[in-house]
């Protein structure tokens, strides 16, 4: 007996060999969202046996009218920023670098890739001993110059969301690297050569042949990095707390003070479904935008 499902026949036993992994897809994934969404649209403390409050769409409304919300966007907007004009070209010079062959190379992937690897509440700490005022190298540094007399980068409301964004920058460098050259590898050879022949210069090279051909790397990262920084809560947390004030909150620290400091889980919900839904809009723009490009 066969089952036919959108006119394709399939055996039986094929549904009973993927029922365990539906099954765990809908308790890992399914579930957990369906009730996120579904708590969004409540007043709630977070505690199951106390009672929920419909409010509709009364927590989304707060998000909106909330004052830390327009700067917990600008800032959101900086990590996307710094993302895309900064760390792809850097992360792509830096392909064009270990693309090469020369001595030491897989010494020099080694030390490009490295932030990647470290713990990243490791490199909050290393960036604080660097940073700290008056006794770190960095402020010592600006001193003895004459720059600046008292430098303070994660405690100064102008500049601790950008020292933020440098720190997220140097730590996925690294993997936007390993991307960019896993595109490269992928060019054949006999491009390169043909374009040799016909006395093409190394920018000629990289403007008509290399970046043409990255198009689709170029895709997957402007991905990475744009929905990647939705997710920096780490950094944040670990370097500045979010401080001074709420300087440098995000989305995400909005998120998690709301839940565990304040104990609005529906409000934290109804946060998390928006920063859902801007990925799933970021990544069908970006797919839109590149496949628009590639037919052209």
């Amino acid at each position: 007996m066969l089952i036919k499902v959108r006119g394709k026949k399939y055996r039986p036993e094929a549904f009973f060999m993927i029922a365990p992994v539906l099954l765990l897809y809908t308790f890992v994934i399914i579930y957990p969202l369906g009730n996120m969404v579904f708590t969004s649209f409540f007043e709630w403390n977070g505690i199951p046996t106390d009672p929920y409050r419909f409010v509709g769409i009364g927590n989304y409304v707060t998000f909106f009218q909330d004052y830390t919300t327009k700067t917990a966007f600008i800032n959101l907007g900086i990590l996307c920023v710094t993302g895309l004009f900064v760390t792809i070209p850097v992360s792509l010079f830096l392909a064009t670098v270990v693309s090469k062959k020369f001595f030491g190379i897989r010494f020099v992937k080694t030390c490009y890739f490295l932030p990647v690897v470290i713990n990243r509440i490791a490199i909050c700490l290393m960036f604080t001993f660097i940073m700290l005022p008056g006794q770190g190298p960095v402020p010592v540094l600006l001193k003895e110059l004459g720059i600046a007399e008292h430098f303070n980068l994660f405690n100064d409301i102008h500049t601790a969301m950008w020292g933020v964004a440098l720190v997220n920058m140097w730590s996925n460098v690294g993997f936007q690297m390993i991307i960019f050259s896993s595109g490269m590898a992928a060019i054949s050879e006999d491009v390169y050569e043909a374009a040799a022949m016909d006395g093409v210069t190394p920018w000629q090279r990289l403007i008509y042949i290399t970046l043409p051909q990255l198009k689709p790397t170029f895709k997957i990262v402007v991905v990475f990095v744009l929905t990647g920084a939705f997710k920096v809560f780490d950094f944040i947390m670990g370097l500045t707390g979010g401080g001074p004030g709420y300087a440098t909150d995000v989305p995400n620290t909005l998120l998690y003070k709301n839940a565990f400091t304040y104990s609005k889980f529906g409000y934290a919900n109804a946060i998390a479904v928006i920063m859902i839904v801007l990925c799933l809009v970021i990544t069908v723009v970006t797919n839109r935008v590149f496949a628009e490009r590639a037919g052209e």
